[in-house]
């Protein structure tokens, strides 16, 4: 099994390297999609990496780094973090065959392109609140879609991330038994 982790705005950090070593435990290869294409970076803050993230990339171009992984290396899993849900939620609808299943966590920017409709199955996992939109009604929104799954967890956005304000240990345990869980069904 071949997954690739879409990173957060900090990008390879800690948080990311953590991420990788548990999923390679239990998969045969990990592959890391990152905002700065490889370059770690120091931030002081979650704005400073926010700012640096637009400057640097955007949503949009994102979007295409992440879809050129997709379609250049074979995968059966692809799960994004923030920035990196948001983008892999808006590939769920030009992926087939070859992907198996699609985890968003947290992925704010789905108000955005709440019309999508993913040709495989994915999952979205909600933080208990977002700042942007109200996750129960965009939970109940999702709720029919075909190939889509949703989860509300009872933490903060960037709840697995340990450079975020919201991490949260127990959180990150679970979300790490989410994607052991969602990876052994497949």
């Amino acid at each position: 099994m071949k997954v690739i982790i879409v990173t957060y705005i900090f990008g390879l950090c800690e948080t990311t390297d953590k991420m990788a070593s548990f999923i390679a435990q239990h998969t045969d290869s990990v592959k890391i999609v990152d905002p700065y294409q490889g370059v770690r970076c120091e931030f002081s803050s979650e704005t400073a990496a926010y700012e640096q993230f637009i400057k640097d990339c955007g949503h949009d171009d994102y979007l295409f780094l992440v879809r050129e992984s997709v379609l250049k290396d074979k995968h059966d899993v692809l799960i994004g973090f923030s920035a990196g849900a948001n983008a892999a939620w808006r590939i769920s609808e030009l992926v087939e065959s070859d992907c198996k299943s699609i985890l968003c966590f947290y992925p704010s920017e789905i108000r955005n392109h709440a019309d999508i409709e993913p040709k495989v199955p994915t999952a979205v996992i909600f933080p208990k609140k977002e700042a942007s939109f109200d996750v129960l009604t965009m939970n109940t929104a999702l709720l029919n879609r075909i190939n889509v799954t949703t989860q509300i967890m009872p933490y903060k956005h960037g709840f697995m991330n340990c450079l975020s304000d919201a991490y949260d240990k127990q959180g990150e345990t679970m979300g790490f038994e989410y994607i052991l869980n969602r990876i052994r069904k497949i």
